[in-house]
């Protein structure tokens, strides 16, 4: 059944319900534009048709008059704001961001003089598991053992460099406009988007590059003149610089076992013993020698996946008649006396 209420405005509901105590609806108008009639209206509703609290008219009134003199200062504002004020406004923005812009171009700070925090990844001798890590570009490195790599926390405008000890993979982010350089202590390994493997361990006199994917130049750092040049490394080749020679000289090929300590697959195909003592070393981390110099020249043919080196150290010396010996944490090859 119908009633007068039934008909009711919305504002005059608002009304209603705000008189009553309840959840204010938020509503903003003109509270001269026929306020005595509707207030009268929902007054006369009050209580009616919305009854879950009792009405308090002082309470009522006072927060109707805060809401008017609220509404009378959004109609000052309102009516400041015409359009010549809104260009104005504009317009000094525009300015504004303009000269800030101009100042930055105009004298940028040299990348010496930022404050860059520096992070450091270090292994041990001997990790259980390769490290991994990921640079703030996105760039994704693996460490093998007894390396150090050090880097910012931040590219400070896209200056994407890294200090490296030792020997790492690297999966470089592409980024044509930046590119990426490894600083080691002989020699530069300059990429732009590519993987690739680095050696450059203090202690073994050379550095050496194999790369996967993309191309990477290799630049020796050298203290005295030598012969040693710039490389422009493919995927697919490798390169390598000797320090103390002072040379440099690249391969069509890749080195078969430069990713052995990431996979523990070993391949060797008439590779001399004392390349293979090389090999398991850098695998394994372990401390493995030749005694005689004229037996590290006797090839050897063989291939091992995920042994154990003791086993493949045993198998070597079973098939070329060889004794091993031990010496503190180093391993001895030696001929056998029949």
């Amino acid at each position: 059944m119908n009633n007068k209420y039934d008909n009711q405005s919305d504002k005059q509901i608002q009304w209603t319900a705000f008189l009553n105590g309840e959840k204010d609806h938020s509503f903003v108008g003109d509270p001269s534009d026929n306020l005595d009639n509707e207030l009268t209206s929902a007054w006369e509703a009050a209580g009616l048709n919305f009854s879950y609290t009792a009405a308090d008219p002082d309470n009522g009134w006072l927060q109707i008059q805060n809401k008017i003199q609220v509404s009378e200062k959004i109609v000052r504002f309102k009516k400041f704001k015409n359009r010549a004020f809104q260009y104005a406004a504009i317009f000094l923005m525009v300015i504004g961001i303009g000269y800030a812009t101009w100042l930055v171009v105009k004298s940028p700070p040299k990348v010496g003089e930022i404050p860059v925090q520096m992070a450091l990844a270090e292994t041990t001798a001997n990790p259980s598991n390769v490290t991994r890590i990921v640079l703030p570009d996105g760039s994704v490195v693996k460490l093998n053992a007894n390396t150090k790599i050090e880097y910012p926390q931040h590219f400070y405008r896209g200056i994407r460099i890294v200090k490296l000890s030792g020997e790492a993979f690297f999966e470089v982010a592409k980024d044509s406009v930046h590119p990426f350089k490894i600083e080691t202590a002989n020699a530069t390994v300059e990429v732009l988007g590519t993987s690739f493997n680095v050696s450059a361990y203090p202690n073994t006199n050379k550095v050496e590059v194999n790369v996967e994917t993309g191309k990477v130049r290799l630049t020796p750092i050298l203290k005295s003149t030598s012969e040693a040049k710039v490389l422009l490394l493919p995927a697919g080749q490798r390169g390598w610089i000797k320090v103390v020679e002072g040379e440099s000289g690249q391969d069509k090929t890749l080195a078969p076992n430069y990713g052995s300590w990431m996979t523990n697959v070993i391949t060797f195909q008439r590779t001399p013993l004392s390349e293979v003592c090389q090999v398991l070393q850098n695998t394994y981390h372990i401390k493995l020698r030749i005694e005689n110099p004229e037996l590290g020249r006797v090839p050897y043919t063989a291939n091992f996946s995920d042994l154990n080196p003791d086993y493949i150290i045993n198998v070597i010396a079973r098939t070329h008649h060889l004794k091993v010996k031990k010496s503190g944490d180093e391993i001895i090859l030696t001929r056998s006396v029949n």
